[in-house]
């Protein structure tokens, strides 16, 4: 708790909800922050279901705007992206919330176990689903894609009824394409889904300012440049097969999946 709230406090940015002190006092810990008039996007998501691709996308340009910060201000991971962590306030504004699992690249806290999943099913790269702990920019670009898909289309990209399932189809299956589950959703919106979720780390994004720079493209009508012309060769994920073996908690969790559905175990919430 208090390593979330010094973390957070660190950051000055527009886009990043102000957390002002964090600590202990009489075994109670608190944490201050400012108080933001708003909604989750989940919350949003469970009422609209999709919202219009422009206003996704900016939303989404934003939040990479605020990690792009986090990451040049302080080599700073959130490794939990998804809708709930996201508020707009009665301004309009966007604010990127819960640090909870976030990590400095530089940290050598003991606190990340290789091996360990850590992250939310729904929205997790294939890197955090099979455990991996040397992540990177482009894990989070990964569920911040995943975040950009629930928004456009009203899904997210994989889901399921356990933990397990939801994270081999990270790992193994293809990308449903976004159009097919909204046929409104521009091409280059596609695109630049299809990039921020390709299943490889080294086809997606790997800094944020590229990112914002094609979010911007496809805000002013044009195609992403990533996966144009052979620049990205999407949705293969051999990498992830090949050299990123399952941790044994993903191979057991898997090997739950493959079980009758009746020798199935209550699994974890899979939000």
């Amino acid at each position: 708790f208090l390593r979330e709230g010094k973390l957070a406090a660190r950051l000055d940015h527009a886009n990043v909800a102000t957390v002002y002190k964090a600590g202990e006092d009489s075994g109670n810990y608190y944490l201050a922050m400012a108080y933001i008039e708003g909604e989750s996007l989940d919350r949003r998501l469970e009422r609209e279901g999709a919202l219009p691709e422009k206003e996704a996308l900016r939303i989404v340009r934003a939040a990479a705007d605020a990690l792009d910060y986090a990451w040049e201000a302080v080599g700073l991971l959130h490794r939990d992206i998804k809708p709930a962590n996201l508020m707009v306030d009665a301004r309009h504004r966007v604010f990127l919330m819960d640090l909870g699992l976030a990590k400095r690249l530089s940290e050598e806290s003991g606190m990340t176990v290789s091996g360990a999943i850590l992250g939310t099913p729904r929205y997790m790269s294939p890197e955090q689903a099979v455990g991996k702990s040397d992540l990177g920019v482009a894990s989070d670009v990964y569920s911040l894609g995943a975040t950009l898909y629930h928004l456009t289309t009203g899904v997210p990209p994989f889901d399921g009824d356990s933990m397990p399932r939801i994270l081999h189809q990270h790992v193994y299956e293809p990308l449903p394409p976004p159009r097919e589950r909204n046929p409104k959703l521009g091409e280059g919106c596609a695109r630049l889904l299809e990039t921020m979720l390709a299943k490889s780390p080294e086809e997606r994004y790997g800094d944020w300012g590229a990112l914002v720079a094609d979010i911007d493209r496809v805000l002013g009508g044009d195609m992403p440049h990533a996966g144009v012309g052979g620049t990205a060769h999407v949705g293969t994920g051999e990498s992830i097969r090949d050299e990123a073996p399952l941790s044994r908690q993903a191979q057991e969790a898997l090997a739950r999946q493959r079980q009758p559905e009746h020798d199935h175990q209550p699994a974890a919430k899979a939000a």
